[in-house]
Order: structure tokens, then C-alpha cells, then sequence
């Protein structure tokens, strides 16, 4: 094998590998996972659909960009991210109908998020100057949050785990100097797993409080979708990028198993099959890139996201008496992010950003499952050129969140009926860590 085919073969399975290092978990704007690109960070993601971060990150944001990658390139990032999210004045009661008493347990679960490195995998293959192939692995949807068995909001939901691997061949064609197009497969493994308690004593014995029974329910499944792009650059010091990620259907199959019951009741909730519908949004946005001078050069980028597909949390049981749904009415959201670029050398560039990432849920509509909320970006970073071939880049960002509370109401009606009353504030933060190696050949 020659020393070329074995680096096309090295790359390849760097990109395959990539997402597998770790789990994706991350309170990011709904459940989406922007920590993609870690040159890209610096900016706050401004001006990747445009390329703007000049590698084959930008390929995940826009399949187009490929076209202004020379040669061969493999990128490998890896996303630190540290969350805060801490539950404060929490309080839970049953329903006026049950009693309006006040359901025992822990108020103060402390950091329900968790901790996680996200990593990213890119590899792009020039056939010629023209036409290009690449393959990109990534987590773009994860989400972890965890209360505890015995927080007092446990009968709306304990434990909420999604993770999300994708796998996307892309394809990238300059049809002239100014317009370049591109398109991808995603192939897409989701695996999730929900927990939650029900008040047993409330529904099956009449006495509320006296036998809690949890629920696990795990499943996965494989979708696939598809991203398109095209990247317009009609000045050499001027690049317009638009792309868009389709939505990935998913019917999560897997088991519910119960545990808490007595031993005189367990043969009455055996462990059985449980299905779930799970669709990720569209993603559509604009990118632009614009350099001022020959150093130093602005950016920006819009992303809406169609999260108005999550209307509902749906889960079906072998047994019908058995399923549950959770409302979630979500709604589209914005992502808007400025940003820029200075080459200090040859060598360093020096980057910085901002970004508004709009909330999809209302407090009408919000749940301890996914107390998320509007988010501000600040991002700072720097890439450096170590030889010829092979550049490091580093970001941080802080992720500002205001604080945000979760009011639910029981009336004792409704596919939520018997969950009990919650109300609970939170207060969040973001910090994220990244670091990447760009090698190209």
C-alpha cells in the first residue's frame, strides 16, 4: 500500500471513529449539538455555512464548502463541555382533587446536567480542483439530564438520555469560479432512554404517596437523511453560503421495565416492548464571509430551526394501558452570530464572536425534561500553523443563560393527569473547552 492510500485509509477511519469517543450531552439551545467545528467556535459559528473558518469542519454546516478545501485535509475536534444547571426553590403537591398535599422528597437535586467531550471527524479528498469527496461523523443531538430517584418532580420525568451518531458521505462540485454546490447522506443511529415514577398509591390503591413505581424505557433505531448547500462567491474576497439539514425520522424500539413494585405485584408489569417517534428538525441557514483587508475579515450567520415538529413526547407500550405522553408544543427558533477574523502572521489568526440562540419553549410549555432557554454566546479563539501541513486551533466559550423556572399544573385531566403540581427554578451556564488538528496533504 502506498504512503498516500495509507493515509486515505487513516483518515477515513478517523472520521468514522470520531463521534464513538464519547457520549454527546450538552443543555444546547433545545437538544442540538452546535459544537461541531472548533475553529468554527471561535467565531461563535459566525460565517461557517460561508466557510469562513477555512477547513473541512465547515462541511457539517454546508456540504459546499468543500470547494475551497486544496488538496487532501483530515480534521479531528474534540468539545469540552462543562454544565451548570442547578434546581432551586423546587416545590411539588398533588392535585386539589387528590388532597393538594405536598409530594415528600429531595428539592434540591443540585447539577441535573452532565459533563461530556464531544468530538468531531472530518476527511476531504480532492479528485481534482473541482469535484470533491469527503465523510463526516458526528453527535449532532445529545442530551443528558438527572434528578435522582427520589427528587419531588420524579412523576414528570427522572432521567432523560439521548445520544446521536451520524455518518454522512458528502459531495461537493464547483461549477465555476463563483458558484460551487454540494449535497450528503446522513446516516443517522439514535439511542435514548427516559425514566420517571408514578404515583401507584394515588392511581391503583387510593392512598397518594404510598408506592411509587419507576419506569425505564431504552430504545434506538437508524434513520437516514440528507444535507444540501451552495456556496456563492462572487468576489474574491466575498463568500455567501446556504445550506440546508433535513429532518431524520426515528421509531425508537426497545423495552420499559419497572422496578419499586412488591414481589406480589411484579408479575402484574413484566418487562415488554415500548416504541417512541422521534424526529429531528430541518435546519436551514445563511452564511457570510467577508474579508476587510488582506488579515482581517467579518462574518455572520442565521440558522432557523424547525423544532415546531416537536409537538409531542410519546411513548407506546406492548400493554396500551401503560403508555405516556408529555406536551411539548415546541417552537421554531433563531440562531444569529457576528463575528471575526485577524491574521496576526502567516502563521496565527486570532478569532472572536457572539450569538443570540433563541429558546423553543415557552414557561406554559416547559418541562423539567428540557429546561432550556434563550442563550447568549461569547466566543473567543486562536489557530496556529505548526508546519506546512498541520495547524492546531482552540476556542472557549461562555454560554450565558438567564434564569428560567418550570410551573406545571395537575388538574387531573389530560395525558398528564396525576403528575402532581411543579414549580422550580433554575439557574444555568455553558462552558465550553475546544481543541482541534487540522492536517491537510
Amino acid at each position: 500500500m502506498t504512503l498516500k492510500a495509507r493515509l486515505l485509509t487513516a483518515a477515513a477511519a478517523v472520521a468514522v471513529a470520531a463521534p464513538l469517543a464519547a457520549p454527546s450531552s450538552a443543555l444546547a439551545a433545545g437538544f442540538a449539538l452546535k459544537e461541531q467545528s472548533v475553529s468554527g467556535q471561535g467565531t461563535a459559528y459566525a460565517g461557517v455555512t460561508a466557510g469562513g473558518n477555512g477547513d473541512a469542519s465547515a462541511m457539517f454546516y454546508n456540504p459546499a464548502t468543500m470547494g475551497l478545501i486544496s488538496g487532501n485535509q483530515i480534521v479531528q475536534t474534540a468539545s469540552g463541555i462543562m454544565v451548570g444547571a442547578k434546581v432551586e426553590d423546587a416545590r411539588a403537591t398533588r392535585a386539589t382533587r387528590l388532597g393538594g398535599s405536598s409530594i415528600s422528597g429531595n428539592a434540591t437535586p443540585g447539577d441535573i446536567g452532565q459533563d461530556a467531550v464531544v468530538p468531531a471527524g472530518y476527511f476531504v479528498y480532492s479528485v481534482n480542483d473541482d469535484l470533491k469527496l469527503g465523510l463526516s461523523a458526528n453527535g449532532p443531538w445529545g442530551l443528558v439530564t438527572n434528578y435522582g430517584d427520589n427528587w419531588i418532580g420524579r412523576y414528570h420525568g427522572i432521567r432523560s438520555d439521548l445520544k446521536t451518531y451520524n455518518f454522512t458521505p458528502t459531495v461537493s462540485y464547483r461549477i465555476n469560479p463563483m458558484f460551487t454546490v454540494g449535497g450528503g447522506v446522513q446516516i443517522q443511529y439514535a439511542k435514548a432512554k427516559l425514566s420517571q415514577a408514578s404515583d401507584f398509591g394515588a392511581s391503583r390503591l387510593g392512598r397518594p404517596g404510598a408506592l411509587d413505581v419507576t419506569s425505564d424505557v431504552t430504545g434506538d433505531d437508524w434513520g437516514w437523511g440528507f444535507t444540501l448547500g451552495a456556496l456563492i462567491q462572487p468576489t474574491t474576497s466575498t463568500r455567501v453560503g446556504l445550506a440546508y439539514r433535513s429532518a431524520v425520522k426515528h421509531t425508537l424500539t426497545g423495552t420499559v421495565s419497572f422496578t419499586g413494585l412488591p414481589a406480589s405485584l411484579a408479575s402484574a408489569l413484566p418487562t415488554q416492548g415500548a416504541r417512541a417517534d422521534m424526529t429531528t428538525p430541518d435546519i436551514a441557514s445563511i452564511g457570510l464571509y467577508q474579508e476587510i483587508t488582506d488579515r482581517w475579515a467579518v462574518m455572520a450567520d442565521v440558522q432557523w430551526t424547525n423544532w415546531s415538529r416537536f409537538k409531542e413526547l410519546r411513548v407506546n407500550v406492548n400493554n396500551p394501558a401503560l403508555n405516556s405522553l408529555t406536551e411539548e408544543n415546541w417552537k421554531d427558533t433563531w440562531y444569529y452570530a457576528l463575528g471575526t477574523s485577524y491574521k496576526v502572521n502567516d502563521d496565527l489568526t486570532l478569532r472572536g464572536g457572539v450569538a443570540f440562540d433563541k429558546g423553543a419553549v415557552d414557561v406554559e410549555t416547559r418541562t423539567p425534561r428540557i429546561p432550556e432557554q434563550n442563550r447568549y454566546w461569547l466566543s473567543v479563539g486562536a489557530g496556529y500553523r505548526l508546519t506546512e501541513s498541520l495547524q492546531v486551533d482552540a476556542a472557549y466559550s461562555h454560554v450565558f443563560i438567564p434564569s428560567t423556572s418550570v410551573h406545571l399544573t395537575d388538574d387531573l385531566t389530560g395525558a398528564e393527569a396525576g403528575r402532581g403540581n411543579l414549580s422550580a427554578n433554575y439557574k444555568s451556564g455553558i462552558d465550553i473547552i475546544g481543541v482541534q488538528a487540522r492536517l491537510s496533504f
